[in-house]
């Protein structure tokens, strides 16, 4: 007979679909990393299974939260179910084009240099169109449900809509550049997620993203992957044992920090500048944001703990 913490594990990641496409691109990170460790092969200036072994974490991630996430939905079950089924069917033929093209030393985003590279980027922006839509009905069977406390609810709420944000600043990438289709420069290639430079340039260790010019890729990973920052903050307040009122003033306050650093390193990217050369304008504008939003979160947290002490006084004179 199962034990009360086994039975509700159980019933935490419940949707089979999502917990196949976790387990499978687990298994392919694990593939995926000890390539990347004895494969010396490079493309654009990195490892060939570098962008492999990260989307493959990336997809593990967002199919484990989901699953998660779908525990919760009280209404309209099987339509979230097969919301569900078709985010994790579509990301496993996003995660084979993407391995496959690797595999063979070939770029996948943003290839159209032949029929058949047209064919795979064709497919994989469409797969990954679907799963946005997927994960906005999904989303929404999750906005009003009654099986979170109202401060995972909130948590949650701010992470559908800062991850739907973030997965769309990806489309904004897919347009070709000026430069990239110039008779005498072109390539194969139209989209790009740097600004001010090309594409496979110096960048961060592992992530890539630019240490020269802007790129759109650092503001997608943080909004993005909202979806499991916030949600986890809830959890960790609630496990620490901090009070409702203090719960709601900090996971508000993260998340709005957390949407203005998506949208200052989204405009730095358009700007041009680098996420390790920020402009003096960025850091004041940065400063001043967080200085605000500290002062907002200190002043709510002391005017919870006042709350509650004088609560705690008045009981002690009756």
């Amino acid at each position: 007979m199962m034990s009360a913490s086994e039975s509700r594990l159980s019933t935490l990641f419940t949707h089979k679909a999502l917990n196949a496409t976790a387990v499978a691109s687990l298994v392919g990170a694990l593939v995926a990393l000890t390539l990347y460790a004895f494969d010396s092969r490079e493309l654009l200036g990195v490892s060939v299974w570098e962008k492999p072994l990260k989307f493959l974490l990336s997809a593990l991630a967002y199919t484990a939260t989901f699953s998660w996430l779908y525990s919760f939905v009280d209404r309209r079950k099987k339509f979230a179910t097969l919301m569900g089924n078709l985010i994790a069917a579509l990301l496993i033929v996003e995660l084979v084009a993407i391995v496959g093209m690797a595999s063979v030393g070939l770029t996948s985003h943003f290839n159209i240099s032949s029929p058949f590279h047209i064919g795979i980027w064709s497919l994989m922006a469409t797969a990954i169109s679907v799963v946005w839509g997927a994960t906005f009905i999904l989303g929404a069977s999750l906005w009003n449900s009654q099986l979170m406390s109202r401060d995972l609810r909130l948590a949650v709420r701010w992470a559908l809509g800062i991850a739907l944000a973030g997965m769309g600043i990806a489309f904004t990438m897919t347009p070709p550049q000026p430069q990239q289709i110039e008779p005498e420069n072109w390539a194969g290639i139209a989209g790009a997620h740097t600004v001010g430079a090309a594409d496979g340039g110096p960048g961060l260790p592992f992530f890539g993203w630019s240490t020269e010019a802007g790129d759109l890729r650092i503001s997608h990973f943080f909004g993005l992957h909202a979806i499991q920052v916030l949600p986890l903050l809830a959890v960790v307040l609630v496990l620490i044992g901090a009070s409702y009122r203090l719960r709601i003033s900090v996971i508000t306050g993260v998340a709005v920090s957390y949407s203005l650093l998506v949208a200052l390193t989204y405009t730095q990217a358009l700007l041009g500048q680098s996420i390790v050369h920020w402009s003096s304008l960025m850091g004041a504008i940065s400063l001043i944001i967080l200085a605000v939003i500290t002062t907002a979160i200190t002043h709510q947290s002391n005017t919870s703990s006042s709350g509650y002490s004088q609560s705690r006084i008045s009981d002690s004179n009756r």
